[in-house]
C-alpha cells in the first residue's frame, strides 16, 4: 500500500505539476500510484492547486485591469496639456489632476516636455500681460483723440461707451490657433484685429450718419499707423514667434507620448 504523504509535506510546485497531469488525461488513481502517495492526497492537492491558479489569474486580471486605468489617466493629462496648448492658455493642474501630473513627471523626469511646458507657460503670461497693456493703452488712447470724443458727446457718450466692451480682457477667450498665424509680423494682425473689433463694436451699436462715420473710421485709422510705434507690439511678435517654436515641439513631444499608449518609468501610483 503507498505510503501516505502529509498535506503539509506537499510542496506548490508538486501539485501544480500533478494537476497539469489530471488535466493531461492522468487519474487521482494513477498519479497516487506513480507517486506512491494516498489518491486522496492527490485529489486534495490538485484541488488546492486548482484554486492557487485561478486566485492567481485573478490577481493577474486585477493588477492589469489596474495597470491600464493607470495609463489611461496618464494619458488624459497629456490631453489635458494638449487641450491648454491648443486653446493658449496656461498648462495647469489642481487637485487631483495635479496629483497625476505629478505622477508622469515621476515617471519621466528627465523628458523635455517639463522644460518646455515652463517656457510655454512664461510664453502665455507674456502674452497675456501684453495683450493686456495694449488694451489698456488703446482704451486711453480713444478717449483723449478728439474726433472720437466730439462724436461721443453727441452720443451722450454712448460711442466709448460702446467700444469698451470690446476691450475687455479675457485669455480664456483668446482666438484659437493665434501664434500659429502664417504672417510675416504677426503683430501688425494683432493691429487689424483690433481695430476690426472697434468698428464691429460701433457699427453693431451706434447709429452714425455718414459724416460721423467718416470721422470715427479715419480715427481708427490713424490710432492704428501710432500703434505700429508702440513697444508692445515688437515685442509681441517676439512672444507669438517663440511660443509658436514651443507649441510645436512640446506637441511634438507630447502627441509620440500619447499614441505609445504605455508611459515608461514608474510612479508611487503604478499598481505593481
Amino acid at each position: 500500500m503507498p505510503k501516505k504523504k502529509g498535506i503539509l509535506s506537499i510542496k506548490p510546485d508538486q501539485r501544480l505539476l500533478w494537476l497539469k497531469r489530471n488535466e493531461g488525461g492522468e487519474s487521482h488513481f494513477q498519479i497516487a500510484l506513480k507517486e506512491g502517495v494516498d489518491h486522496r492526497t492527490v485529489a486534495k492537492h490538485i484541488e488546492i492547486a486548482r484554486n492557487e491558479r485561478e486566485l492567481k489569474d485573478e490577481r493577474s486580471a486585477v493588477l492589469r485591469n489596474a495597470l491600464e486605468r493607470h495609463f489611461v489617466d496618464l494619458l488624459n493629462t497629456i490631453d489635458i496639456m494638449l487641450s491648454c496648448i491648443d486653446t493658449e492658455q496656461v498648462v495647469e493642474f489642481s487637485g487631483d489632476s495635479e496629483f497625476l501630473k505629478n505622477a508622469l513627471h515621476d515617471h519621466i523626469p528627465r523628458s523635455s516636455i517639463w522644460a518646455l511646458l515652463r517656457r510655454w507657460n512664461a510664453g502665455v503670461a507674456d502674452l497675456t500681460r501684453l495683450e493686456t497693456n495694449i488694451r489698456v493703452k488703446l482704451e486711453s488712447r480713444l478717449a483723449t483723440d478728439p474726433g472720437l470724443t466730439a462724436v461721443d458727446e453727441r452720443k451722450s457718450g454712448e460711442l466709448l461707451k460702446r467700444m469698451r466692451p470690446s476691450l475687455k480682457y479675457n485669455p480664456k477667450e483668446r482666438p484659437k490657433g493665434q501664434v500659429e498665424l502664417d504672417v510675416e509680423s504677426p503683430e501688425i494682425e494683432a493691429r487689424v484685429n483690433l481695430s476690426r473689433t472697434l468698428s464691429s463694436a460701433v457699427s453693431g451699436f451706434i447709429e452714425l450718419d455718414k459724416k460721423e462715420s467718416v470721422v470715427v473710421e479715419n480715427a481708427l485709422s490713424k490710432i492704428q499707423s501710432e500703434m505700429l510705434s508702440w513697444e508692445e507690439f515688437a515685442e509681441l511678435g517676439d512672444v507669438y514667434r517663440r511660443l509658436a517654436d514651443t507649441r510645436a515641439k512640446l506637441k511634438k513631444e507630447l502627441r509620440v507620448l500619447k499614441w505609445k499608449r504605455i508611459v515608461p518609468g514608474r510612479c508611487r501610483l503604478c499598481p505593481m
